[in-house]
């Protein structure tokens, strides 16, 4: 067991997207000192890994020493549903381009099937468009949430969940972080039509602190117990009044959908007070879950 958490901690703390067998056999002691036993001692590992419901690629090639990468990816659907219930659900999740539903349940891992392979086909599209609207400082235009994106690229950014794209859209002085897996008919313009900073941002992998709204105050209720647990989900609070057992929370937002999704894995830890729009949303979202309507 302290060899499985070693393996997932060096995976998903290495600084680059992969990582070499060796690499992780020199910090992670197995028995002997035959080296092509103790790779095979890891290859064990890995796919009892795997069997758990992480996503671990060996990205290296025929002949090539073994490299690993770690995929951030909720791994319970992955457990709690047999491949068959997998495959009938990543048919829906697929037709209705819900990237982050593929991510988790891992097409790579299920049966193939034609139907499967549409939204990586399409992800492979878009991140070869954007590389070449990086390299060639060209504005990018995309659909992203549902809306029409015009951007100023930075930089791509390569972590365990994927790839991260940071730009400014036009008009605007912040940068924000895109996932490129969610991008939709991506189109460049000319090589040299986008405003390139001379230091590029680096992106913020935590979507709750991704500048996707105008930014907005929420004042949350909550008891000391809680407040750490809070604050962990919501952010760092901009103001915290203590009365007694309450505490009420200033927490600064920027993507309000983000922030609804952590506001219900909460559930009934947690009150908003205000502001009253915000209010409004989250009463409508649910509601609108009651009646059983798409939110």
């Amino acid at each position: 067991m302290e060899r499985l958490t070693r393996i997932l901690s060096m995976l998903a703390a290495a600084d680059a997207t992969t990582m070499a067998a060796d690499d992780l056999l020199a910090e992670i002691p197995y028995g002997g000192t035959n080296v092509m036993n103790q790779r095979d001692q890891l290859r064990r590992d890995i796919s009892h890994l795997e069997s758990l419901g992480w996503q671990i690629t060996n990205v290296a090639g025929e002949g090539e020493m073994s490299r690993y990468r770690l995929t951030a990816v909720d791994n319970r659907l992955r457990v709690e549903f047999t491949p068959a219930q997998r495959a009938q659900l990543l048919r829906a999740a697929s037709a209705a381009s819900l990237a982050e539903l593929v991510d988790d349940l891992g097409a790579e891992t299920t049966a193939a099937d034609g139907d499967l392979q549409v939204l990586a086909e399409r992800e492979g599209t878009s991140l070869s468009l954007v590389q070449r609207g990086v390299a060639g400082h060209c504005l990018l235009r995309f659909a992203y949430r549902d809306k029409p994106r015009v951007v100023h690229p930075h930089a791509l950014h390569a972590r365990a969940g994927g790839w991260y794209l940071t730009a400014n859209e036009d008009g605007a002085l912040e940068a924000k972080t895109f996932v490129v897996s969610r991008m939709a008919d991506v189109r460049i313009d000319a090589p040299g039509t986008a405003v390139v900073p001379e230091r590029a941002a680096r992106p913020d992998l935590d979507p709750i602190s991704w500048l996707m709204d105008p930014p907005v105050d929420v004042t949350v209720r909550t008891t000391d117990e809680h407040r750490r647990h809070v604050e962990n989900l919501l952010g760092t609070p901009s103001s915290a009044q203590v009365a007694g057992d309450e505490v009420v929370l200033t927490i600064p937002v920027t993507h309000r959908r983000a922030f609804r999704r952590r506001l219900y894995e909460l559930g009934s830890r947690v009150v908003v007070s205000g502001p009253d729009d915000v209010r409004d949303e989250i009463r409508h979202e649910l509601m609108a879950v009651v009646a059983g309507e798409a939110p």
